[in-house]
């Protein structure tokens, strides 16, 4: 596969072989991809560790917390931020 960086590809290109699970970390575990209006990746994530804001919202260079996963996904909802990739709906552990 050829390199291209983000930025230069149109993004509905690069959605096609993003997975979320592509995003996790040591930190976080990526639970859905979704794009934004201006076509930027979303994603939602939480915590691997127990903290009073598990959930949090990737986007641009902003990072939002939140307690709940309805809380996250609402946020996401609110601003017009569609779901790509990953679970429709996440329960609680």
């Amino acid at each position: 596969m050829r390199f291209i960086p983000i930025g230069i590809a149109n993004n509905d290109h690069m959605v096609a072989f993003l997975d979320h699970s592509d995003y996790s970390d040591r930190h976080y575990d990526s639970i859905q991809l979704r794009e934004a209006p201006n076509n930027n990746v979303v994603l939602i994530m939480r915590s691997k560790g127990t903290s009073p804001m598990d959930w949090k919202v990737v986007y641009g260079f902003s990072s939002v917390f939140f307690k709940t996963f309805e809380e996250a996904a609402e946020f996401c909802n609110d601003r017009r931020m569609t779901l790509v990739k990953g679970e429709p709906g996440y329960d609680e552990r």
